[in-house]
């Protein structure tokens, strides 16, 4: 029986690398970012997965060994050095006899443990998931010839394949007929894609901002890409119908204790009755009756309160049916994209719109990046000013009210720039592209900055691109613990940030704590001091009065309690972060006529939350209840459409 399994995984990685080297190029919107490479030796196979992601980028090597009698024996993955060189891995496993051997510490045993054996099950697939394309091929491939095509993984969990979609398509040797296969973990709903052809063979990832294709297949990207595009639509909107209740004639909220958004202030035992998707009546309860045929929520001792801003994430296609879920679920009822394809984010935006998604509302912010290696992940490349102007009108007729630049759009094109996308009507944010500093952004017409880093970064350019191009979060985090925030030179940034009305979107979930793994400062003594120079550093933008919005830069907001958590932290009292989070953001895009606040007239985004934010603000946490104009849904049943509860 354990020969049937390694017979299968063997024939998988057969058919994926049949050749003794097989080539694939990775794409960042149509232009070469990287490679993954295959060769076959002997016994072993070895997968290396290298491509440039602006200054950083993914590095993987992967490789598979294979007995004389075509067993798999071992497997191991390593990150690849600069220099080429792969050190030693940092994951592992070994097959001995009929049981696994686990080589590395960490995973199930625990940090510095080494997990132990266990016997190999011969329905089960048996690999290291590195997300590599690779490694998604054989994982499709195995599932494909399994009952019901669902299997056990090792070390844990389930996999199940559906087949949603085929195509044939051209490619520079002939038109080749290709598959994609869904690739779903456990319950979960949201699955990972992978294009494979007739004989099993990986033909391309699926749609993302860096895409692994097999060369000379560009051409078919287009169809490729409208048949997942399709599937991911009808899976979200059927997802919305599940989660959404069904419409009554009026919403109407009984007794809760109202947060005043405008004024900051508690009213308790209010009650807002609902109609369509307008608040029409907000009122003491004993004096606000509710109308016949009304949906009721008792709100008896519980917060209600406006629904929360997002101010920065980044829509992917699957965020309709995972990601916006999850952001109902954290109690945001608007998002600000700030980097997203364009017809991902405006069919997501449009769609919200017509009751058809699960999902906050969406405003859109339009992405421009210049020329160059180190390029972000769009198609947005502006490198004269006749292309940029051109990239902001299409934004603005699209509905866009942002321009938000990355880091190497060439400085000379910033006034005009600055002055077309003012001229419309629409705002001008981004990061500091190279050679400016914060104020020079600033004096150049920046509205807002995004990520409080480039507030360490900016008092030290070289160090961002002297002598190659580094990551403003790296510089930032090692400049971070050094740094004195009260000192004067950011004393006088932050009366120059007030003096020019400048908006700081901050993202300091991002640092504080570690933050993600590719921006943490790193080292215990480190981080504390970086950690208590963010949080000063938030405190110090309050106290001198500079406009805050809270973001995450993600796209599931799954971090956004932890960013206003930081706020209170840092020192900002609780009513003024709930301000921050509803209201104020509302001001910032000029929506406070609609938004923001609990008043009749005023669409109905509103939450209600099982406990007191407005005295601490980590009750935010507690969000049971969330209404996007007007259509209700439960964190409960938000969680249960994302787990694959009935």
């Amino acid at each position: 029986m354990i020969g049937s399994f390694f017979t299968l995984v063997a024939a998988a990685a057969a058919t994926i690398a049949a050749s003794d080297s097989s080539s694939y190029v990775v794409l960042n919107h149509g232009r070469r970012a990287g490679d993954m490479v295959i060769v076959s030796a002997g016994d072993s196979t070895v997968v290396r997965w290298i491509y440039v992601d602006r200054n950083r980028g993914t590095r993987i090597e992967t490789r598979y060994r294979f007995g004389a009698d075509k067993r798999l024996t071992s497997s191991d993955v390593r990150q690849i050095a600069a220099n080429g060189q792969a050190p030693e891995p940092n994951a592992a496993f070994e097959i001995r006899g009929d049981s696994i051997h686990w080589l590395i510490p960490g995973g199930r045993g625990g940090a510095g443990q080494v997990p132990p054996a266990e016997k190999v099950d011969p329905t089960a697939f048996l690999g290291i998931r590195t997300g590599a394309p690779y490694d998604q091929a054989l994982l499709a491939n195995f599932l494909l010839k399994q009952p019901r095509m669902t299997a056990r993984v090792q070390p844990g969990g389930t996999a199940r394949a559906e087949i949603v979609g085929e195509a044939t398509v051209p490619t520079s040797n002939g038109r080749r007929h290709v598959r994609l296969v869904m690739l779903f973990a456990g319950t979960s709903t949201t699955p990972n894609g992978v294009w494979l052809d007739d004989s099993g063979a990986l033909f391309s990832t699926d749609v993302q901002w860096f895409i692994t294709i097999r060369p000379g297949a560009d051409a078919a990207l287009p169809v490729l890409r409208a048949i997942e595009v399709k599937y991911r639509n009808a899976q979200a909107e059927a997802i919305a119908k599940k989660v959404t209740a069904p419409r009554a004639a009026a919403v109407v909220i009984k007794n809760g204790d109202l947060f005043d958004s405008e004024s900051g202030t508690m009213r308790p035992n209010m009650t807002v009755v609902i109609r369509d998707d307008k608040i029409v009546e907000v009122g003491p309860a004993a004096s606000v009756a509710t109308p016949a045929g009304a949906s009721v929520i008792d709100a008896t001792g519980k917060t209600v309160m406006p629904g929360m801003w997002e101010m920065h994430t980044h829509l992917q296609l699957n965020n309709q049916s995972a990601g916006s879920l999850v952001q109902l679920a954290q109690g945001l009822t608007t998002v600000r994209d700030l980097a997203a394809d364009m017809d991902v984010a405006t069919s997501q935006r449009d769609r919200e719109r017509m009751g058809l998604l699960a999902s906050p509302r969406v405003i859109l912010a339009g992405f421009i990046e210049g020329p160059g290696r180190w390029a972000g992940p769009t198609d947005v490349i502006a490198g004269t000013e006749g292309e940029a102007l051109a990239d902001i009108a299409r934004y603005d007729s699209a509905g866009y009210k942002q321009i938000k630049l990355y880091n190497i759009v060439q400085q000379d094109l910033l006034p005009a720039i600055a002055a077309e996308t003012h001229r419309r009507g629409m705002r001008l944010s981004g990061h500091i592209p190279r050679g400016l500093s914060v104020p020079a952004a600033v004096l150049l017409g920046y509205d807002e900055i995004q990520h409080a880093a480039f507030l360490f970064s900016t008092f030290y350019q070289d160090s961002l691109y002297v002598p190659t191009m580094r990551a403003y979060s790296a510089v930032a985090t090692a400049v971070a613990p050094n740094i004195d925030v009260d000192g004067a030179p950011m004393s006088d940034l932050i009366k120059f940030l007030h003096d020019h009305n400048t908006v700081i979107d901050g993202t300091f979930n991002l640092w504080i704590g570690g933050g993600a793994a590719l921006v943490g400062a790193g080292g215990s003594a480190n981080q504390q001091k970086a950690d208590a120079a963010y949080l000063r550093l938030i405190r110090r933008l309050y106290d001198g009065g500079v406009t805050l919005v809270a973001g995450t830069d993600n796209s599931y907001g799954n971090t956004y309690h932890r960013e206003i958590e930081l706020y209170e932290q840092a020192g900002i009292p609780a009513p003024r972060v709930l301000q921050i989070a509803t209201i104020g953001s509302a001001r910032v895009m000029k929506e406070e006529k609609d938004y923001g606040s609990i008043v009749a007239g005023k669409v109905a985004d509103i939450i209600i939350v099982n406990g007191r934010p407005a005295q601490q603000v980590k009750d935010i946490e507690k969000v049971e209840t969330v209404i996007r104009a007007g259509r209700v849904y439960t964190v409960k049943g938000l969680y249960g459409a994302l787990s694959g509860e009935k």
